[in-house]
C-alpha cells in the first residue's frame, strides 16, 4: 500500500475561513475575543448573550475625525460642481420632466 507523499498530503488540507457569526456567548468572548472583535470590525456588531438572558451589544467605533474630513471633502466638491452647472444654465427638471426621464430609460417611450 503506497501512501501519499507530504507534498501531496498539504494540497488535500484546505482550511477554509470560518463564517463570521453575530451572537456570542460570554464564554466565547472570554476564550475567543479576537474572533468576536473582527466579527464586529467587519458586521459593524455582534451580540453578547449572557446565561441570565442578557444581550449586550459590541459594536466597532470608527475613527470620526478622518470620516467627517472625508465627508466634509465630498460635501465640498459637490457644492463646487453644482455652482459650475449653475453657472453654464443648467436647471434641473422638474417633477414632470423627471417622470419623462425615467420612462425613456424604462423603455416605456
Amino acid at each position: 500500500m503506497k501512501t501519499t507523499s507530504k507534498k501531496a498530503a498539504k494540497k488535500a488540507r484546505v482550511r477554509t475561513a470560518k463564517p463570521l457569526r453575530r451572537e456570542f456567548t460570554v464564554r466565547d468572548m472570554n476564550r475567543s475575543g479576537a474572533e468576536l472583535l473582527e466579527a464586529a470590525r467587519k458586521l459593524g456588531s455582534v451580540t453578547i448573550r449572557s446565561r441570565a438572558g442578557e444581550a449586550f451589544e459590541v459594536r466597532a467605533l470608527t475613527d470620526s475625525a478622518a470620516g467627517n474630513v472625508l465627508a466634509n471633502a465630498v460635501l465640498e466638491r459637490m457644492r463646487r460642481h453644482r455652482k459650475r452647472l449653475a453657472e453654464v444654465g443648467y436647471k434641473e427638471p422638474s417633477a414632470a420632466g423627471w417622470e419623462v426621464i425615467s420612462q425613456a430609460i424604462s423603455g416605456e417611450r
